[in-house]
């Protein structure tokens, strides 16, 4: 149990680093000061890409993302998500919004 406070604490820190890095992206919402948990929330209307869409373009790409409903798209750090991994997941919608398509 201590140890694992520690590793959620982690967690919610790789959620912001997320939640900031994608606000700086064009087309996507998201208030970096709501992520106060392990989990990030951000809507994608504006990059005229369904949840679907952009959730099988993730996936091809390796990265699991769930669409909440048709605007939202949902993405949650874990202990076993790395710093790099958060990072390479930012380059990777960065490669999507850019129109650089793999299916």
């Amino acid at each position: 149990l201590e140890d694992s406070l520690k590793v959620l604490i982690e967690d919610h820190a790789k959620a912001r680093r997320l939640a900031e890095g994608l606000a700086e992206l064009r087309g996507v919402k998201i208030d970096p000061e709501r992520a106060q948990t392990n989990i990030v929330i951000f809507d994608i209307a504006a990059t005229e890409m369904t949840t679907a869409q952009f959730s099988a373009e993730l996936k091809s790409r390796g990265v699991l993302a769930n669409g909440v409903n048709a605007r939202e798209m949902r993405m949650v750090t874990h202990y076993d998500v790395s710093r790099e991994q958060i990072e390479r997941t930012l380059q990777i919608v960065r490669e999507i919004l850019k129109g650089e398509s793999r299916i």
